[in-house]
């Protein structure tokens, strides 16, 4: 990741950080700046992100290909060019619907964990 005067670049080859969130999710943390985060999920079918929620950060959530179900405060299925918001304090996780789902997540401010 490369980060210049209000510029920070984050390449799908070189990523800050790539690991396994929970069984059958990948997390592919892809940039971020002191405010902003743009992080890349992999999730397969039934694989499950637990129910949460953040103290101050609003999530914004792409649905780029398959199809996965929103859970917690709110439930509904979400397919490939949905997308939804949580602000802080919704409870909310997902499970795998498809063979696999890619999610394109941001967070504002950003998840201070997966800067570490």
């Amino acid at each position: 990741m490369e980060s210049i005067a209000n510029l920070t670049v984050g390449t799908w080859d070189d990523p800050f950080t790539t690991e396994q969130a929970y069984e059958g999710i990948e997390r592919r943390v892809l940039c971020f700046d002191d405010e902003t985060m743009q992080v890349h999920y992999t999730v397969e079918a039934d694989a499950v992100f637990p129910e949460h929620e953040h103290e101050e950060t609003k999530q914004t959530v792409y649905v780029i290909d398959g199809a996965i179900d929103l859970f917690g405060d709110h439930e509904r299925r979400l397919e490939a060019g949905d997308s939804f918001i949580v602000g802080p304090g919704v409870r909310h996780g997902v499970r795998g619907v498809a063979e696999r789902t890619e999610l394109l997540d941001t967070f504002t401010p950003r998840i201070e964990a997966y800067t570490e």
